[in-house]
C-alpha cells in the first residue's frame, strides 16, 4: 500500500520502537536506573543537564606562556654552555631576562663561531643580533606562534585526562582564544579540588646530586655554573646537578602504593627506553644520590644501592593517602607544557539550574500544546491526531539519540528542541496543504490524494531541512560551546523531523485509511 513494503513498514516501526526504548530512561527514577545492571547503565541512561541546567562549576584558566618562553630559553641556555665549552669559546654573564638570552663572548673573534653553535640548537627558530661582543638570542615569531599553539593544545588534552580520572561527570573542556582554555563542571558545586590539580604542572625530573657543594657554600654563591640550589621539605637545601638524567616525559604509569614501612607511597614504573636509560643511570652511579623534582621541588633525594633495571621505583615522603592518589593522576596524566592560571570562575547554583529546566521545559510545552491545538482546529480531528502522533514520536526519538550519543542538553539545546517542533510541524502542514491542492484539482480518490500530497510534498520539506542542516553544520563546525550544542540539537532534530513527517506519518495514514475505508479526505 502507498508503495511501502511489509519490511520498510517494519524497520519504520521498530526505529519508533527503539526511539521510545532509549528514551525512557528519561522519564525513570535515578534510584530505579541505579539499580540496573552495570552494563545496562553504561547505555540506558538519560540525557545529561548542562552547567546552565543543574548548576555546577565554570573555570576560565589562561595558559602561562611566558613562563614556557622563559623555560625554553633556560633550556637554550643550558645547552649553549656545554657546546660553547665543547669548543673551547670562553664566555660569560649567560642570562635570560624578559624573552631574550644574552651571552657575553670574551674573545671577539670566537662571536661567529658561537652564533653559529647557537644557531645550530635549534635551527631556523632563532633570532640572534650581535652587540659588540654580546649575543642577544631570541625565538622567531613565527616559533613563539607555534609553541604557544602546541602548548595551549597540549594543556587541553593534559586537563580533560585529569579530569576524567577524577570521576567529574560530563566535564565540558574545549579552548578559548589564543590561550585560554574553559572548564565547566555540572554538578560541581565546589571546584577548590579541581582547581589544586589544575593549578600543578607536574614536571618531574631526576637529578643527580652535587656531593662536591655544600648548601652553605651555595647559598654564598659557591656554585659551579652546571649545578643548582634546590630545597624539599624533607631534604631542606641541597644542591643538584642541572642536566636531566630521566625526564618524567617516559612515564608508563603511576598510582598509589605503600612504602616498606606502610606509609603512603607513590610507585611508578617507566616506558622501555626511558626504563634502559635509568637503568644506565642508575648502574653508573651506586653509592650515589638521586634527586627526584616535582615542579621544581625536591621530593626525595635516596642513594643508589643497587642498579635499577626494572624500569620501576617508588616516591616516598610525608604523603596521605589522599596526596599519593593525586601525585599519581597527575603523573600518570602528563606534565603540562607551562602553568595555568584561574582567570575567572563562578559557580551556578543548583537553584538556578532547577529555574532555568521550568522555564525551558514550560516554553516548549505551552508551545507543543498549542501547535496541537491548532493542527486539530485547522484540520479536523483525524488529520490533527496523526499530526500530533507524528510531532510526539519525533520528540521522543530526538530525546533517544541524544541519550544515545551521550549528549550535554543546554539551554541552547533546549532552543534547538523547540525549532525542531516547528520544523516538523512546518512538514506536516506541508504535506496536508499539498493534500488540499490536490483536491481543488479534481483529485477526489484519497489514497490518489496522500500519495500525490507526500510525493508533491516532499520536495519543498527536502530543501528546507537540508538548508537548514547546512546552517547547523557550520554552527558546529565554527561554533564553540553552547552554540555548539545548539547546532547538534538542531541538526538531530532535522534528521528526526524527515524521518517522521516523511515516512512514520505515511505509515500513520496507510493505517488509518485501512481501518477507516473513507470514501473521501475531509480536509
Amino acid at each position: 500500500m502507498f508503495g511501502y513494503s511489509k519490511l520498510k513498514i517494519s524497520l519504520i516501526m521498530a526505529v519508533v520502537i527503539l526511539g521510545f526504548v532509549f528514551a525512557l530512561p528519561n522519564f525513570v527514577p535515578q534510584s530505579v536506573l541505579k539499580q540496573l545492571p552495570k552494563e545496562a547503565q553504561s547505555w540506558f541512561k538519560p540525557v545529561t543537564l548542562g552547567l546552565d541546567l543543574q548548576g555546577g562549576s565554570y573555570l576560565l584558566m589562561e595558559v602561562d606562556t611566558k613562563d614556557l618562553i622563559k623555560e625554553k630559553l633556560t633550556t637554550l641556555a643550558d645547552l649553549t654552555r656545554s657546546d660553547l665549552r665543547a669548543q673551547r669559546i670562553r664566555f660569560s654573564g649567560l642570562t635570560v631576562d624578559d624573552g631574550v638570552m644574552s651571552v657575553r663572548i670574551l674573545n671577539a673573534a670566537d662571536v661567529n663561531a658561537a652564533r653559529e653553535a647557537i644557531r645550530k640548537i635549534e635551527s631556523g627558530q632563532l633570532n640572534i643580533e650581535v652587540e659588540e661582543s654580546t649575543l642577544k638570542v631570541s625565538y622567531t615569531p613565527d616559533a613563539l606562534e607555534n609553541m604557544k599553539r602546541k602548548a595551549v593544545e597540549q594543556s587541553v588534552e593534559i586537563v580533560r585526562r585529569r579530569i576524567d580520572e577524577l570521576g567529574t561527570k560530563e566535564p565540558q573542556i574545549q579552548q578559548q582564544g589564543a590561550d585560554r582554555i574553559v572548564i565547566q563542571l555540572p554538578g560541581v558545586q565546589d571546584p577548590s579540588e579541581i582547581k589544586a590539580i589544575m593549578g600543578k604542572t607536574a614536571k618531574m625530573t631526576f637529578h643527580l646530586v652535587d656531593e662536591e657543594t655544600s648548601p652553605q657554600a651555595a647559598q654564598m654563591g659557591k656554585l659551579s655554573p652546571d649545578s643548582m640550589l634546590a630545597t624539599g621539605d624533607e631534604t631542606g637545601y641541597i644542591v643538584l646537578k642541572r642536566r636531566v638524567v630521566v625526564s618524567g616525559a617516559g612515564l608508563d604509569s603511576a598510582k598509589g602504593s605503600y612504602d616498606e614501612r606502610g606509609a603512603p607511597a607513590v610507585s611508578f614504573s617507566f616506558k622501555a627506553a626511558a626504563a634502559k636509560e635509568f637503568g644506565n643511570v642508575t648502574r653508573e652511579n651506586v653509592g650515589r644520590r638521586l634527586a627526584i623534582l616535582l615542579d621544581g621541588k625536591v621530593i626525595s633525594a635516596p642513594t643508589i644501592n643497587s642498579p635499577i633495571t626494572g624500569g620501576q621505583g617508588i616516591i616516598t615522603g610525608n604523603f596521605t593517602v589522599q596526596s599519593a592518589n593525586d601525585l599519581a593522576l597527575l603523573l600518570r596524566s602528563g606534565a603540562l607544557p607551562a602553568p595555568l592560571i584561574v582567570a575567572e570562575e563562578r559557580v551556578v547554583g543548583p537553584g538556578l539550574g532547577e529555574d532555568s529546566i521550568k522555564a525551558g521545559t514550560n516554553a516548549c510545552l505551552i508551545g507543543l500544546a498549542a501547535v496541537l491545538i491548532f493542527m486539530f482546529i485547522v484540520y479536523g480531528f483525524w488529520f490533527g491526531l496523526i499530526a500530533d502522533v507524528t510531532l510526539i514520536v519525533n520528540g521522543v526519538i530526538l530525546l533517544a539519540l541524544l541519550s544515545l550519543l551521550n549528549a550535554t542538553l543546554t539551554l541552547p539545546g533546549l532552543a534547538g528542541i523547540a525549532l525542531t517542533v516547528a520544523m516538523a510541524v512546518d512538514a506536516n502542514i506541508l504535506i496536508l496543504e499539498r493534500m488540499k491542492e490536490e483536491m481543488m484539482n479534481g483529485i477526489t480518490v484519497p489514497k490518489e490524494v496522500i500519495k500525490r500530497g507526500f510525493s508533491g510534498a516532499f520536495s519543498a520539506i527536502f530543501d528546507g531541512q537540508l538548508t537548514t542542516l547546512f546552517a547547523a553544520l557550520f554552527l558546529f563546525m565554527l561554533g564553540s560551546g553552547s552554540v555548539r550544542g545548539f547546532g547538534i540539537t538542531l541538526g538531530l532534530g532535522l534528521a528526526t523531523t524527515m524521518f517522521c513527517a516523511i515516512w512514520f506519518n505515511k505509515v500513520l495514514l496507510m493505517a488509518w485509511f485501512a481501518v477507516r475505508q473513507p470514501k473521501k479526505i475531509d480536509l
